[in-house]
């Protein structure tokens, strides 16, 4: 497995399709990004299946999930 994934997402605010740029060294992980198209803070969820990322997406102040 490389170090560095490249991935997209929809962003759970303006629906866009962004670029992820995961760190797989991290393992499973959560962090805030902001979104590249509308500027809004996402929720990033990130777990490993399998050498592959498994993401997860929710507008930063929301309580529930929605898969990305």
């Amino acid at each position: 497995m490389d170090a560095i994934v490249e991935t997209t997402a929809q962003c759970p605010w303006c629906f866009e399709t962004i670029d992820l740029t995961l760190d797989a060294t991290a393992g499973e992980q959560t962090y805030v990004e902001d979104c590249s198209v509308c500027c809004r803070p996402i929720v990033v969820h990130v777990a490993w299946s399998d050498d592959e990322p498994v993401l997860t997406l929710r507008r930063e102040g929301d309580e529930q999930w929605a898969d990305g």
